[in-house]
């Protein structure tokens, strides 16, 4: 009886651990035809998107103002619209355009993107002026519900490249 017991645990243990493993390996797929990926263009000018600062009583752009904008997005190619990108930073370390030393400065910005299979949120840290950023995936809605991963962001002259990759 004793014997009988013992090997109804252990096979009841043996079950126990399979079906997790099932459990983890299924919660962990992806459908077979989900996006792993999203590449986009974000800028303000020509585009009709609007930017704005909010500058609190000091000269210049210091720690704690904000900057936010609103714009189109555009496909990778910037020939169609994809969606919109509202922006939100606030100023880590002072801005700064100086015409000898260059670009200066630290923001801390978050974006939702507006796409059409949902909505995307993406934060990080952006160096001020031209140069490549890496922003957390937040989450999303939608096609894009159980978002993470990680956003590439190439900051230019004319705009900034998304390329998005989601885990």
């Amino acid at each position: 009886m004793e014997l009988a017991a013992r090997i109804s645990r252990h096979r009841s243990m043996i079950v126990f651990i399979v079906l997790i493993g099932i459990a983890a390996v299924w919660l962990t797929q992806r459908p077979v035809g989900a996006q792993t990926s999203e590449h986009v263009f974000w800028t303000v000018e020509g585009t009709g998107g609007k930017s704005t600062f909010l500058n609190v009583n000091q000269p210049g752009l210091r720690l704690g103002d904000r900057l936010a904008a609103r714009s189109p997005l555009l496909d990778a190619s910037q020939t169609s619209r994809v969606g919109r990108a509202y922006l939100e930073c606030v100023v880590m370390n002072k801005i700064t355009d100086d015409p000898v030393e260059g670009f200066g400065g630290l923001y801390w910005c978050t974006y939702l993107l507006k796409l059409a299979g949902g909505d995307l949120t993406i934060a990080g840290r952006d160096a001020r002026g031209p140069g490549v950023s890496t922003f957390a995936v937040l989450g999303g809605t939608g096609a894009y519900a159980d978002a993470s991963g990680e956003a590439t962001l190439t900051d230019t002259f004319e705009g900034t490249e998304f390329v998005i990759d989601l885990g």
